[in-house]
């Protein structure tokens, strides 16, 4: 069959009249359910294709375009924490000038025929209007022979559109922060409900993550997700009490359908309060969408979970995210083989010997994670004895329970610079803990309003003598006030006989929000005393020199922007 296999990728063209757009598909999952799991997985091989191999075809502008490669259907929950087949492939072209809309056929394949098991439709028009190289769907897929009701297993599809011109794809990161209110930022201002799932009988448990940051340098804000316009008998929010948000950190909150209420149409929308010395710019309101994302003209973003699936287009940094999120999730309540003590509460700190944010109580002790790094998408299995608590619950939680903490002011000051040594012949740790640029102005997509991030990054002028271990931040915003600064440190190694003046440079670059793509801004150089000589630890500021090309050159006072506080540190261990 010729349409059983990717189609090739042509060599990317020069210019954008001959972009070309690839379709890859990354996993197909079906989404588990409370009941007994012999019992789930006999309707799920009925409904999805009896243990046959199984392929997602692609269709565009009435023509298929291609077909992801045949994969076995894994059903049993208890080999893996989710349910599907996942595939790692070339992409397939699609013509989305011509057609934006694609089809996404699953089919059983086998020698003779190819039978059409489920269905579903991306909307890829944004890509077009908003000139994006990168874009990623997860796309609902409804079962093609049986009836849509409390019987379906229903089933999601990871995709990702890329354009030729695109260099490289974006890396996972934190939850994107579009909306900028000056002193909060929010990860969305949509909440999706799907009316198949919301059904009233409560098989599935559908819940809307939006994360939010406080921007400020210096004052705490009060902030609570409350729902309004009637949208308090439909939806219940996690934590449901007043959370105070320190400067920079994050804070996530959860909106759940109602279990026993079906879908209304009536317009919804929730809030997020903000009280404090310094209030958004404008009130932070959330509506709500009963339907899937189907946007037609720009890219919105969204996040929500059915069960233990996750439901996004936007990035999360696993690892980091993914353990607190799981602390708001009603359909969650375990995290690692424990029970959460709700009345403890946890916050997310910087864990300095890892490298990474950590969940611990709030006495300091560390909380397992568990195998959160293994199932990207998914939890667990749902505990069948949660549902019924949940369909009447006051969902409750900890108001300590969802911070991340960023505030580099709250772990202290650096030590003294210590004693001269001479360094020169030994090897060790290098830690550059970067320090604050201000003056910079505020950035932003002059045609969408969506603001950008900012990343810095090393590199090595001396090979030889060092070696880069940590080489680069995450994105971070700018605050409310135009500065920036990152909570990362980077890290070189030191090998005997490495020379100390300008050994690396320091690249600080803008990170376009809707698909990762970078802009250079300017450049700084790293000159230490000789390493005869040195201290263990120095505090010095670096001048980034920032290239003419920057679309901002102009607006700045000065070809340069200054990073005061700057601290080298070195030390035998990191």
């Amino acid at each position: 069959m010729s349409a059983s296999s990717p189609a090739s990728v042509p060599p990317p063209p020069d210019d954008k009249t001959n972009e070309v757009f690839t379709l890859e598909i990354s996993r197909f999952t079906l989404i588990d359910t409370a009941e007994d799991a012999s019992v789930w997985c006999s309707r799920a091989r009925s409904q999805w294709g009896g243990g046959k191999s199984i392929a997602i075809r692609v269709s565009c502008n009435s023509k298929v375009q291609g077909m992801s490669s045949p994969q076995k259907m894994n059903f049993s929950l208890s080999k893996k924490s989710w349910a599907g087949t996942e595939w790692d492939e070339k992409g397939i072209v699609v013509p989305l000038r011509e057609d934006p809309i694609v089809l996404l056929e699953v089919v059983r394949v086998s020698k003779s025929s190819e039978t059409v098991l489920g269905m579903g439709f991306l909307h890829t028009q944004a890509v077009i209007a908003e000139s994006r190289q990168y874009a990623k769907f997860c796309v609902h897929i409804l079962p093609s022979n049986s009836a849509i009701d409390a019987t379906t297993v229903h089933a999601v599809a990871d995709v990702e559109i890329l354009s030729s011109l695109l260099d490289d794809r974006p890396e996972s990161n934190f939850i994107p922060l579009e909306f900028n209110y000056n002193s909060v930022r929010v990860s969305t201002v949509d909440f999706f409900y799907p009316p198949f799932l919301i059904s009233g009988s409560g098989q599935y448990i559908v819940s809307n993550i939006v994360c939010a940051m406080n921007m400020t340098e210096s004052s705490s804000l009060a902030m609570q997700l409350v729902p309004l316009k009637g949208a308090e008998n439909f939806i219940r929010t996690e934590p449901a009490k007043v959370i105070t948000v320190r400067p920079q950190q994050r804070v996530y909150f959860c909106g759940t359908w109602n279990l026993s209420q079906k879908p209304d149409m009536r317009n919804m929308e929730l809030q997020l309060t903000v009280n404090g010395s310094q209030k958004p710019s404008a009130p932070i309101i959330i509506k709500v969408h009963v339907g899937v994302p189907e946007s037609l003209t720009s890219d919105m973003p969204y996040h929500y979970w059915v069960n233990t699936t996750m439901v996004s287009n936007r990035t999360m940094l696993m690892s980091q995210e993914l353990p607190l999120i799981r602390t708001i999730l009603p359909v969650q309540r375990v995290l690692g083989s424990g029970q959460i003590d709700q009345t403890e509460g946890m916050i997310v700190a910087f864990d300095k010997d890892k490298g990474e944010q950590v969940l611990v109580k709030a006495n300091g002790l560390p909380v397992p994670m568990g195998g959160q790094q293994g199932a990207p998408t998914t939890t667990p299995s749902i505990d069948p004895s949660l549902v019924a608590d949940l369909m009447n619950a006051n969902f409750t939680f900890d108001s300590n329970a969802s911070f991340v903490v960023r505030d580099r002011n709250a772990s202290g000051t650096l030590s003294a610079r210590g004693p001269l040594l001479n360094i020169f012949q030994k090897t060790c740790f290098c830690t550059i803990v970067l320090g604050t640029i201000r003056g910079f102005p505020m950035v932003y997509e002059t045609t969408t309003g969506v603001s950008p991030s900012f990343q810095v990054s090393l590199t090595l002028l001396d090979q030889k003598g060092w070696q880069i271990v940590r080489g680069e931040t995450l994105p971070s915003y700018q605050s409310a006030s135009g500065s920036l600064r990152w909570t990362e440190e980077l890290v070189l190694r030191k090998w005997p006989g490495a020379l100390s003046t300008q050994f690396v440079r320091l690249n600080l670059t803008e990170v376009r929000a809707r698909d990762g793509d970078e802009t250079p801004i300017g450049s700084g150089l790293i000159s230490l005393r000789s390493m005869k000589r040195t201290y263990v630890h120095s505090s010095l500021s670096v001048a980034f020199y920032v290239y003419e090309t920057y679309s901002l050159y102009d607006q700045l006072n000065s070809p340069s922007l200054l990073m005061k506080d700057v601290n080298i540190v070195f030390s035998e261990t990191i």
